[in-house]
């Protein structure tokens, strides 16, 4: 899998989040559990349906809602809740209402796998049509592979994440001209979509769950556009979506896609940097989409402006709900503090983790006694307090996330210190195993525990984390010299190994789907080494890479196998319990990192939301899910 791309999203995700994939917590957030997860009514009673709920966002969606390349958290809602549908999908609840449940969407049920995992058939549902102005068309298997074919164009999918989709047989090939198809798609008929893989990939329902594998359809007007209404538009078919979803840009009926693309005009309902507005879509029929309530007829959102304004609009009721920001810290304490307004505030659990990275290449990290001691040291409690508080996340025992391992691990954490404040008695007991510290004394006495140089991000408080880090490491021998760097910049050095960095101490990393795959390849692969993103910790690298790399060691643990395991077991519970025992197992025998926080998401709502659900899959507010009261 090449991660590069991913710092991409990364970065985006930084600014919603505060601490995910590649997001930056400053250090360790720790805190609440989710609450509210079905909504101010609850989704149990009569709910109202209609109305228009009024959206904000501070920024734009950085590709123009173009699935086959966007890769950012919020155009993932968007097009799952709202405008595409795929083979699977999810409810668009918390993982504890079955949110991180894998479901038939356009898919009329199970895939059919054979013996050896490398062919699959799927079998799509009939009467599921595209909106206007290509209502007469029903989505069928050729659809699909259209899209796939549209992935694998590097030009199409700059930016995305075509990776995923290298598993299938001839995707690579077809995306580097030197195939004329990708022999691993076929479609015997309409509603039948088979799928080669080069090695058993588990998880191969996952991935047609994701945006970029929506169907897109033919041209009518042009049956030899080989990319059917995507001809044409590498650059901007996010303006030219057809929906199959619940909703549709508004205007997308009067597109015309019988002109020649350049002379095509876009759906109205979308304005780059000003404006997107949704409309119900007339062909969607419920009967095919047990998945998706879509409970209001409109949903209106502004691009741009201020955190601080839109909260306050949220408070007066002027809008209902901010796509893509952190509640400022003022107006989260208050929140949670004024009775009148706590109903208004839930607080959910993000399949996301913060952590320091350890380089196991570089000296001392390559002593397991010492990153134990690391892991020991920390004080997660302190961190906590410096990133906000208790709503910030909970402390992390591990490296995936419960709702990845269905709460397998919720209680262990090999590291456990009182208080979660971390405890240099037991890391300095841990430290005089190393042969780092030769008389025994729990504190390094060797010239690589000085002044390591450790980055972090100039964003705050990841500059207060950092010293709070240093003085935990401190009594150990271990001293720090501190580096701050732009974010991007810092995991730019992160994953660039040449630069032989030992400390990565603000990173983080959130799923792109709840598959806990998501987790393991990118971080701990070998495929994932430099020059591709975003093993930090060299795992897996050869001798011949470390010498290449300009490394004294040559030597470090590799997890391949295990990855290779975990990702070919089928979706279920053998599948999470192997990811919860490769979680375990580099806990306690690799240690490659000093896991931090599971990062929590704080929702506000304005009165007008009477229900609302956090989706599991998005990291955010499922959209279909609001509904607003009826008008008095």
């Amino acid at each position: 899998m090449k991660k590069a791309a991913r710092l991409v999203a990364v970065v985006g995700v930084l600014a919603i989040i505060a601490a995910a994939c590649g997001g930056d917590d400053g250090g360790g957030a720790t805190g609440a559990t989710g609450t509210g997860a079905s909504g101010a009514t609850g989704e149990t009673g009569a709910i109202p349906t209609g109305g228009t709920v009024h959206l904000a966002a501070v920024g734009d969606v950085s590709s123009a809602f173009d699935p086959q390349k966007e890769y950012y958290q919020l155009s993932f809602e968007y097009f799952k809740c709202c405008l595409l549908r795929t083979l699977y999908s999810t409810n668009g609840f918390p993982v504890d209402e079955g949110g991180s449940d894998l479901l038939p969407d356009i898919a009329a049920g199970d895939p059919e796998v054979s013996d050896d995992g490398l062919t699959w058939t799927f079998t799509l549902k009939t009467g599921v049509y595209y909106a206007p102005p290509l209502d007469s068309i029903q989505v069928t298997a050729q659809d699909i592979i259209r899209a796939m074919e549209r992935e694998a164009d590097p030009k199409a999918s700059a930016g995305g994440y075509s990776f995923y989709y290298s598993a299938i047989e001839g995707f690579d090939d077809f995306g580097a001209g030197d195939a004329d198809s990708i022999s691993g798609l076929s479609a015997p008929d309409d509603q039948t979509l088979v799928v080669k893989v080069t090695a058993p990939t588990g998880d191969l329902g996952w991935r047609f769950a994701m945006p970029a594998a929506a169907p897109i359809p033919p041209n009518p007007d042009d049956p030899s556009a080989r990319l059917g209404v995507a001809e044409g538009h590498t650059k901007d078919f996010g303006r030219f979506l057809v929906a199959t979803g619940p909703y549709m840009f508004e205007g997308a009926d009067q597109m015309d896609f019988s002109v020649p693309a350049k002379d095509q005009q876009p759906a109205a309902g979308y304005i780059p940097g000003r404006q997107i507005v949704l409309v119900r879509n007339p062909s969607w029929d419920p009967a095919t989409d047990e998945l998706r309530p879509a409970y209001a007829d409109r949903l209106e959102a502004t691009i741009g402006g201020n955190e601080n304004d839109l909260y306050n609009k949220v408070e007066t009721g002027d809008l209902d709900y901010v796509l893509d920001a952190v509640p400022p810290a003022d107006v989260l304490q208050k929140y949670a503090t004024d009775p009148d307004l706590q109903g208004f505030m839930t607080t959910y659990p993000q399949n996301a983790v913060s952590y320091m990275s350890m380089n196991l290449a570089v000296a001392p990290f390559d002593d397991i006694h010492v990153r134990k001691a690391v892991n020991l040291a920390i004080d997660k409690a302190g961190g906590r307090q410096l990133a906000g508080g208790p709503l910030t996340g909970t402390n992390a025992g591990h490296i995936f996330p419960n709702g990845l391992l269905n709460n397998l691990l919720v209680d262990y954490n090999p590291y456990a210190t009182p208080d979660d404040g971390g405890s240099t008695e037991l890391a300095m007991a841990e430290m005089a195993q190393s042969k780092y510290d030769t008389d025994g004394d729990g504190v390094c006495d060797d010239p690589s525990c000085k002044d390591i140089l450790a980055i972090t991000s100039t964003t705050a408080p990841a500059p207060q984390a950092a010293q709070l880090w240093a003085d935990n490491l401190k009594p150990l021998g271990i001293t720090l010299d501190v580096k701050e760097l732009q974010t991007t910049t810092m995991y730019a050095k992160c994953y660039t190994l040449t630069e032989r960095i030992p400390l990565c101490l603000a990173v983080g990393w959130i799923q792109d789907y709840p598959d806990a795959y998501t987790f393991g390849p990118p971080l701990f692969g070998s495929e994932s080494l430099y020059p591709a993103c975003c093993n930090y910790s060299a795992l897996g690298a050869t001798a011949d890479q470390l010498t290449e790399w300009g490394y004294g060691i040559t030597s470090v643990p590799s997890v391949d196998d295990k990855l290779a395991a975990c990702a070919a077991t089928p979706v279920g519970d053998a599948r999470t319990q192997c990811w919860a025992d490769l979680d375990k197992y580099l806990m306690e025998e690799v240690v490659p990192w000093a896991p931090r926080s599971f990062t929590n998401i704080n929702e506000i709502y304005s009165a007008n939301i009477v229900n609302h659900s956090f989706d599991e899959f998005g990291g955010m507010t499922a959209l279909d899910h609001l509904a607003v009261a009826p008008a008095s």
